[in-house]
């Protein structure tokens, strides 16, 4: 029977131990350093602490924090302001000796207009003047329409069981059917044009022209009962979708044509790098549209309208027929002609912030002598009584260690601390290491046998 053994633990073996762990943790945090730096990050990204694109800097109490320059960018629609010009009796009285309004005195009112700045004018109008004017008169009208660098006429339109072929002057300006996606049934519809005393003139050829009023379709008479809805940006003529006069006076603006437009009926409309939600009437919201009034007289009297409307002004005319006056009309043509000619401002911001976007501050451990004093008895202690201690629950205290450390940290990094997680880790393998050499019943590391 082979002799008994003792139990017993060498003392020179525990401080050997003792001072090996000791120098260990000195020499590795800052050798280990980058370990922490990965290990925090992935805890930040597991805790959803930060986003992907961050990461940590880990530091010392004292230690400053590196700043990097964030350049940040806001895109916003910029609308630009309409001003709105009624040309009902009530305002063409109080500023021409004569009533009605004829092809000349409108021509006179657009020739106010440019004097006065005005680079773009829409004009709603039946273009119907009682009694015979010459050509000359009408054709004068057209070239000082076609003399605005953008001018756009509002062409009325109704739906007749004989319908006519599309006027040339709104094909042309047709969205393409591949452009097209989702059901029509809900634009406003016409195929035949209402007669005016303009269209017969040839210069009139060189006008452009929208639809715009369609009879016994409402939504192009009265503005709608939501305040923020637009006019139709879109409608039906025998079969082909055509851009309104706010919209196609906008895209005229932009330097665009129906083939620079997508549209998905009911979902959205998109153009020059834009895209704006319409409804199955071809509405937007007027979320940004900015409009002024500016009386007729003032126009008349030769005002500088980019006192009022800033560079290069647009202006919206309404003249409406007899018992069709609604000025809120012209507030709708106009807010949906400012909201469509938006363009895109983006603005530019310059800030600071810790580099990485994150900034963890070290969790103080063993600084003073107290605290090392205090660990160093306590790590003798442990080595000391450990190998007394039954090998399976010796074996979990282990394991346990490197969970207790890796749940710390990440209670600290919710509280923006950190420690040396790394070397604690690393230290905790030399450890395991040490009890696996230090073998403490029979024998041991400068121990005698009994």
């Amino acid at each position: 029977m082979p002799p008994a053994t003792s139990k017993h633990v060498s003392f020179l073996a525990v401080i050997f131990w003792l001072l090996v762990l000791s120098g260990a943790w000195y020499a590795m945090p800052d050798t280990l350093h980058r370990y922490d730096q990965w290990l925090y990050n992935r805890l930040g990204h597991a805790l959803c602490q930060w986003s992907e694109a961050d990461f940590p800097q880990l530091l010392k109490p004292q230690e400053p924090v590196v700043m990097e320059p964030v350049v940040s960018h806001t895109r916003l629609r910029e609308c630009p302001t309409v001003g709105m010009v009624e040309l009902n009796e009530e305002a063409c009285a109080a500023a021409f000796a004569a009533l009605p309004l004829g092809p000349q005195d409108t021509a006179v009112l657009l020739n106010k207009l440019k004097q006065g700045g005005a680079t773009t004018v829409g004009l709603s109008s039946p273009l119907i003047w009682p009694g015979e004017h010459g050509e000359m008169v009408r054709e004068m009208l057209c070239r000082v329409l076609a003399g605005f660098p953008h001018s756009a006429v509002g062409l009325r339109g109704r739906t007749a069981a004989q319908p006519d072929f599309t006027p040339a002057m709104l094909r042309n300006a047709s969205i393409p059917a591949e452009n097209i996606e989702g059901n029509p049934n809900g634009l406003p519809v016409a195929n035949r044009p209402l007669p005016n005393g303009l269209t017969e003139t040839p210069d009139a050829l060189a006008v452009v022209w929208a639809p715009d009023w369609l009879e016994g379709e409402p939504h192009t008479h009265n503005p709608s009962a939501v305040d923020s809805i637009s006019f139709p940006l879109l409608m039906r003529w025998n079969g082909e979708t055509i851009p309104t006069l706010p919209f196609r006076l906008a895209l005229a603006r932009l330097g665009l044509d129906g083939k620079d437009v997508k549209v998905k009926l009911g979902k959205e409309v998109s153009y020059g790098g834009f895209t704006l939600p319409i409804d199955e009437n071809g509405r937007t919201r007027l979320n940004d549209a900015r409009v002024v009034s500016i009386p007729l007289a003032d126009v008349v009297a030769g005002t500088d309208l980019t006192e009022k409307l800033g560079k290069h002004p647009i202006v919206m005319l309404e003249q409406p027929a007899e018992k069709q006056n609604t000025p809120l009309r012209l507030e709708r043509l106009a807010r949906t002609l400012s909201q469509l000619a938006g363009t895109e401002l983006i603005i530019t911001h310059t800030s600071e912030r810790p580099k990485g976007g994150q900034v963890l501050r070290q969790l103080p451990l063993l600084q003073s002598w107290q605290s090392l004093s205090t660990t160093a008895v306590c790590l003798l202690l442990f080595l000391w009584v450990m190998p007394f201690v039954p090998a399976l629950l010796r074996w979990l205290i282990l394991l346990a260690i490197p969970c207790t450390i890796i749940w710390q940290a990440a209670e600290q990094v919710q509280q923006g601390l950190w420690f040396t997680t790394a070397p604690m880790l690393v230290w905790w393998l030399l450890l395991a290491i040490v009890f696996c050499l230090h073998r403490t019943y029979d024998k041991g590391l400068f121990g005698k046998r009994r």
